[in-house]
């Protein structure tokens, strides 16, 4: 049955704000999110790092969690073994907490009514609010470029988060490379392996990838924001001692930051310590301050005095 109504009548409904569960709405509650990126750059440690962030109610990556949710890992492609030494690292960081469930599921696909029905009582039991499938390739009944396959799998997701309340977050591969003179590769969410539908069911989509011409960097983009303004990068970087990834000191975010903190800057020289200090190229430096303006961490100004230039300044 559908519900039909007059548009005036909606429009005077009193309908509460989607909450935020991570930053300012970038993952909010029943949520599907991807995390994605070529084999080699941490996605898996990003996802299981998310878990943790989730289950404490702490943060990730920087970006505030507001509030504790009850997670559940599946894994399917690292062994327990590994697994416990990879985890055991991050629990020695985190601390423990009863709001992170593991399975492991490499014999495991949803390809059967029972088998998704295997899954809905695995999270309704434990209360789960976010599941996380790491591989999705794994679970997959079948090819990812599939339209079929692809269509059944992803409203077999849906199905699942309305029956339990849950979110899904599904870490994913990339294309195979093809780097371009400045390093990039297959520019946005079209880079996802596989069906093109799924980068449209995702409200959110975040990849991860190596920087070429700075050694040991990993940026973060969010490729799709479905419920905020779009979001600059960050400059990661993997700290084995702990296990983790974290944010780098070369973050172009927090570069600008110190740069602009005792005020306004002409761009051209922002830009040449973005070059020098955070490894990009010039025209990556302007995508990136257009980044910054969007979602109004600076604006850009003429300067006063002289005209002919133009100045950067944070936004108070």
């Amino acid at each position: 049955m559908i519900d039909v109504k007059l548009f005036d009548d909606f429009l005077n409904e009193d309908i509460e704000d989607i909450p935020s569960l991570v930053g300012d709405q970038l993952i909010v509650p029943k949520g599907r999110v991807i995390i994605y990126g070529a084999p080699g750059q941490f996605k898996s440690y990003a996802g299981l790092q998310l878990c943790y962030g989730m289950a404490l109610g702490t943060e990730w990556l920087g970006y505030e969690i507001h509030q504790p949710a009850k997670v559940l890992y599946l894994q399917a492609e690292i062994v327990p073994r590994q697994m416990q030494e990879r985890g055991g690292k991050m629990n020695n960081l985190y601390g423990s907490t009863n709001n992170l469930l593991y399975g492991y599921t490499r014999d495991f696909a949803l390809d059967t009514p029972v088998s998704w029905d295997a899954l809905t009582k695995a999270v309704k039991e434990n209360d789960v609010e976010y599941v996380f499938l790491d591989p999705m390739s794994q679970l997959l009944p079948g090819s990812e470029i599939d339209d079929v396959i692809m269509r059944n799998f992803l409203r077999g997701m849906d199905i699942l988060s309305t029956i339990t309340d849950a979110g899904v977050v599904i870490v994913h591969h990339a294309r195979k490379s093809v780097f371009h003179g400045d390093g990039t590769t297959y520019a946005g969410a079209e880079d996802l392996r596989g069906w093109s539908g799924l980068s449209a069911w995702a409200d959110c989509i975040v990849r991860l990838r190596r920087l070429h011409n700075l050694p040991g960097t990993i940026e973060l983009t969010w490729e799709k924001v479905r419920y905020t303004s779009d979001q600059p990068s960050k400059w990661l970087r993997f700290d084995d001692t702990c296990g983790i990834l974290t944010v780098s000191e070369g973050n172009p975010q927090s570069v600008v930051a110190r740069l602009l903190d005792n005020g306004p800057m002409n761009i051209k020289e922002v830009d040449a310590v973005l070059q020098k200090e955070a490894g990009m190229t010039p025209r990556r430096c302007i995508s990136y301050r257009q980044e910054l303006e969007k979602s109004r961490v600076v604006e850009q100004y003429k300067d006063p005095v002289n005209k002919k230039f133009q100045m950067l300044r944070l936004v108070k």
